[in-house]
């Protein structure tokens, strides 16, 4: 566990054999799509240059956030001979960042991690009178690629579906 983590009680939880934050699908699949149509061949997971896709319980793919972010270059889709992904040039997800109590900020330490590292910008921090500030998430720019998620020291950030 981190020094940070230990400072403020907050610990990645241990699933299925590696540490993940949230478990997640990858881009341009869903759920029930992966039930039916993958194979577990694990192409996916060796094409992924970002190495974020990783076996779930039953050999399927799932992606950690902790480890790095999607860039969304589709490898994973070009290798699938199954129809588990959707066209690619599609939106790869209805997911956005999430900002939880372990945030840094609510306990009156100063960390910005997450809004230097989005590309996108949006993620912003607000300074405010009285406290250190608070980060807002602008939900109709952010892509849910995870890069604010895998360098929160606290495991704050979580991304959900917006929908």
């Amino acid at each position: 566990m981190s020094l940070i983590s230990r400072l403020i009680g907050t610990k990645p939880q241990r699933q299925s054999g590696s540490w993940r934050r949230d478990e997640q699908r990858p881009p341009w699949t869903d759920e029930a799509t992966i039930r039916k149509h993958c194979t577990s061949c694990g192409d996916c997971i060796d094409a992924c240059p970002e190495s974020i896709l990783f076996k779930g319980v039953a050999g399927t793919p799932v992606l950690s956030f902790s480890s790095g972010q999607c860039t969304f270059c589709g490898a994973c889709a070009e290798v699938c001979a199954e129809s588990v992904f959707r066209d690619a040039t599609e939106v790869p997800w209805e997911l956005v960042a999430t900002l939880g109590e372990a945030c840094l900020l609510l306990s009156g330490v100063s960390c910005r991690s997450c809004v230097d590292v989005c590309d996108e910008e949006a993620l912003h921090f607000e300074l405010r009178a009285g406290s250190v500030g608070a980060i807002t998430v602008d939900s109709n720019t952010c892509t849910g690629c995870g890069a604010c998620a895998s360098i929160c020291p606290t495991a704050a950030i979580t991304l959900k579906s917006n929908s």
